[in-house]
């Protein structure tokens, strides 16, 4: 099907594109080969992210590939549902949406998920999908390292992408969201680099900025290696449980994350964090405020099942002023 031309008469604050799939979980912590049933759940690291922001008041829109079948329509409803503009998402007949399944896991046994994607509508995006012109009434682009691991098409569509927003003149955020199951950290090192030295802002685990760089350095050295391999991208690496640390390239922000958390679900807190620094920066907030409101999102969001931040700006608020978290009548 020919692309869909999203309306030139919005004006947006985020548009995001990538995969979205169904995500199919097992009840409690039953083991995937004993399962007799599975919960339906939508989720990808840039939907989860749209609808974040969406319920923290943004504009935004999510472009993707997904099939024309009841699957297709069903993660582009739900998208809808929360608010996120699904105008530019590319129809694509005798297409298949990509699934994943997860096995939560309590500890010493981890939460497992097994990926079947391959071949999926997304992963045959292409450049010419979309409307790229919508990008001159748009602030910002986000994008993740896990679109251009899904095939050649994706990452030249994701190269566009750039492209495009250089020339409107948005501010990109780029997430690393490095994923093993999709490819090699010697295939990706190379992508990495060129994609995140052309953006202004760049967000990554520990864990993944250290593979990419074959470095274990961490904290503000990391930091600032990455900031200056990217050609002076603002970088925010996440540490878990022990926050972030960010550089501009002038100044440092150590900001420690929430732990006093009852985890319910973590898949998507990363997303969360994102969300939150995203939602910040478009508010105008310093960058030390913005990863300060990340931590935020990211703790109420691992409180609530599933992948996406289904919290609001008062929750996130509240939690900033250090509110309590007792019973509201």
């Amino acid at each position: 099907m020919a692309l869909t031309t999203s309306s030139n008469a919005t004006e947006y604050d985020l548009i995001t594109l990538g995969e979205t799939m169904w995500r199919l979980s097992t009840q409690g912590f039953v083991r995937l080969d004993m399962v007799d049933s599975l919960e339906v759940k939508v989720g990808g690291a840039e939907s989860n992210l749209a609808i974040g922001l969406s319920r923290l008041g943004k504009k935004v829109a999510w472009w993707s590939r997904l099939p024309e079948n009841p699957l297709g329509q069903h993660v582009a409803q739900t998208l809808r549902t929360f608010g996120v503009d699904v105008s530019g998402i590319y129809w694509q007949k005798d297409a298949r949406l990509g699934t994943y399944f997860i096995e939560f896991g309590s500890p010493p046994r981890p939460t497992q998920v097994v990926y079947d994607r391959a071949n999926s509508a997304a992963s045959q995006m292409q450049p010419d999908d979309f409307d790229w012109s919508v990008f001159q009434h748009t602030k910002r682009l986000h994008l993740t390292g896990i679109t251009p691991a899904l095939s050649q098409s994706c990452l030249e569509t994701v190269k566009r992408a750039i492209k495009e927003a250089h020339a409107a003149g948005l501010q990109i955020s780029f997430d690393l969201n490095y994923r093993a199951k999709l490819w090699t950290w010697d295939e990706c090192r190379p992508v990495m680099d060129e994609l995140a030295s052309q953006c202004h802002l760049v967000i990554g685990a520990t864990r993944d900025a250290q593979n990419l760089v074959a470095e274990k350095i961490e904290g503000e050295a990391l930091a600032r290696h990455l900031n200056e391999r990217w050609q002076g991208a603002t970088v925010v690496v996440t540490k878990g449980s022990k926050g972030a640390v960010a550089f501009d390239g002038t100044n440092f922000y150590d900001v420690p994350a929430y732990t006093d958390v009852q985890v319910v679900d973590r898949v998507g807190a990363g997303d969360a964090f994102d969300t939150g620094l995203l939602c910040a920066l478009l508010d105008g907030k310093l960058l030390p405020e913005a990863v300060r409101y990340g931590h935020a999102v990211a703790a109420l969001k691992m409180t609530v099942p599933g992948d996406m931040a289904l919290v609001s700006r008062a929750e996130v608020e509240a939690l900033l002023a250090d509110q309590s978290t007792d019973i509201q009548r």
